[in-house]
């Protein structure tokens, strides 16, 4: 298999994954919407393993709400980029109104991925590391607002 397969379907996996999580749905609910058993075969595209099977392009795109020709298009290699046919990705905005970066939606895609356990991890992490700079962590309300649970006791 030549490297430009090998780094399409990496690119193309990635992209699935990134959107999948963006709409909050797991493996198991495309599964589920693509009538698969398990979800090795859709783990495997989002690794870049398999490519996406062609005959489930436009299963893909409606489940994942995106124009159907142009990611059709994508996938076969034609557009290096759905945002040059007007898809975007959805901006968050932050407590004062301020977009998101890129960087800061990944970290916070990411943080939902993991389990409470694991999440507490973060946010003890992210107080140390505040109180190293000498600023002062979000705390109460504030910080329940945005999905933690208060200053550690």
């Amino acid at each position: 298999m030549s490297p430009e397969v090998l780094a399409r379907r990496k690119k193309v996996g990635a992209f699935l994954r990134r959107r999948r999580l963006e709409l909050g749905l797991s493996q198991w609910d495309l599964c589920k919407a693509f009538a698969y058993a398990n979800r090795n075969s859709i783990s495997n595209v989002e690794i870049g393993i398999e490519g996406l099977p062609l005959k489930r392009v436009y299963q893909y795109a409606d489940v994942l709400k995106l124009p159907r020709d142009d990611f059709f298009r994508f996938v076969l290699g034609e557009l290096e980029d759905l945002a040059l046919t007007g898809y975007q990705r959805p901006r968050l905005k932050d407590q004062r109104g301020k977009m998101l970066t890129d960087a800061e939606q990944d970290l916070l895609d990411n943080y939902r991925r993991l389990s409470k356990k694991y999440q507490d991890r973060v946010r003890e992490h992210v107080r140390e590391y505040l109180v190293v700079e000498g600023k002062e962590a979000l705390s109460g309300s504030r910080l329940r607002r945005l999905g933690g649970r208060g200053p550690a006791k």
